[in-house]
């Protein structure tokens, strides 16, 4: 699984969806760093870290589920054994 996950996360890298979220994020660091001071620069990026985090282990949970839904669907219809 873990193959599969890596696989779909190199395809999503090459899309323009992906550059533009790239180019936001550029857009936001700089944000952060122009507009902030030092103390609330550091209180900024550790909540956008652990928001990160936070979206990055929900979409590993749901892409795992759907897996196993896709598994669980072929079996059911006869594709599986």
């Amino acid at each position: 699984m873990n193959h599969l996950c890596s696989n779909a996360i190199a395809g999503h890298r090459g899309s323009k969806e992906y550059e533009y979220q790239k180019q936001r994020q550029e857009q936001i660091d700089e944000l952060v760093e122009t507009c902030l001071s030092t103390d609330d620069r550091t209180f900024v990026e550790e909540i956008l870290f652990d928001l990160g985090v936070i979206a990055e282990r929900e979409t590993e949970v749901v892409y795992r589920q759907g897996l196993k839904d896709g598994v669980w669907l072929l079996r059911n219809l006869g594709v599986l054994a």
